[in-house]
């Protein structure tokens, strides 16, 4: 530990306290007079006032639940959730077990679970709105975070060990790539594996009622809550992060959908650069017939 650091370590042991609005985690010595995630222009704050939860009053409000999606892939949920509700990911390799996003909030049984499974050596997120309670992951597990330094003023409930700027394979067959766009650091991870895009909201899908693997629409967004489009700019950035990676399957922290690949993004992000750029939901069955036809 650094001297610099010694005098404010404590100030990572003063507790944390969720926002029902949005999920976001601030470590505080009282309930924050107000969660900066919802003032921010890609979110809404609540209609009715600010309500804040401690730790063991969310473990009792919001049930966790997990599930093995594919071999040695794990999802983390909380249902039923307030907030926005993103999931978290465990995926397990021959090196190490790491963690992509966070849930709202961590039971005791799913800690006791990742435990089980090997612990996390590594955690990741990509951008603030996943972030969940990261915070319950490293101070369990103490694994290595890796966080873009982009949204480090968003990081203020957990310690940052592990910055990077484009590309980082923090284990071997995983890498994070910087796409920007959503937020300043906003990051995707790719299992190269197991053909897997971790996407965190540089892309959303729209799912079958009857298969929840299988996603009818894509789309993108600056802010999907607002319905604000990202620039050319920022969609040619993404292309070129997306050109590169070999994915079949694409997971945001809401939907896994494993019928939409690099070929669909692509797709999406090239129509969208033919006129102008916008965020409403494009069917997948639309932009596979543009492909065919050379469109």
């Amino acid at each position: 530990m650094s001297p610099g650091y010694l005098p404010f370590a404590g100030a990572l042991r003063l507790p944390a306290f969720v926002c029902d609005n949005c999920g976001y985690w601030q470590r505080h010595f009282a309930a924050p007079p107000s969660c900066p995630m919802c003032l921010d222009a890609r979110h809404v704050v609540p209609q009715h006032g600010w309500q804040f939860w401690t730790r063991d009053e969310a473990q009792a409000r919001f049930p966790c639940h997990w599930a093995e999606l594919e071999p040695g892939v794990w999802r983390f949920w909380n249902e039923p959730v307030s907030g926005i509700g993103p999931s978290a990911y465990l995926i397990q390799t021959p090196k190490g077990n790491m963690g992509f996003e966070g849930c709202p909030v961590f039971s005791e049984a799913a800690l006791r679970h990742i435990a089980d499974l090997g612990g996390m050596q590594v955690l990741a997120a990509s951008h603030p709105h996943a972030y969940g309670a990261l915070w319950q992951l490293q101070d369990r597990f103490d694994p290595e975070l890796a966080l873009h330094p982009g949204d480090l003023e968003w990081s203020g409930a957990l310690q940052v060990s592990w910055p990077f700027d484009n590309i980082l394979e923090p284990l071997p067959g995983l890498s994070l790539h910087l796409t920007a766009g959503h937020f300043a650091g906003h990051t995707v991870l790719h299992d190269r594996a197991r053909r897997i895009l971790f996407c965190g909201d540089a892309l959303k899908f729209e799912l079958d009622p009857a298969d929840a693997r299988r996603a009818l629409t894509i789309s993108a967004h600056k802010a999907f809550v607002r319905g604000i489009p990202l620039t050319p700019g920022e969609l040619r950035r993404y292309r070129d992060v997306f050109a590169a990676l070999d994915f079949v399957q694409t997971w945001t922290p809401f939907e896994q959908a494993a019928n939409s690949g690099r070929a669909e993004a692509l797709a999406l992000i090239d129509a969208m650069l033919q006129t102008r750029p916008h965020a409403a939901p494009v069917p997948l069955d639309s932009l596979r017939e543009r492909r065919a036809a050379g469109v």
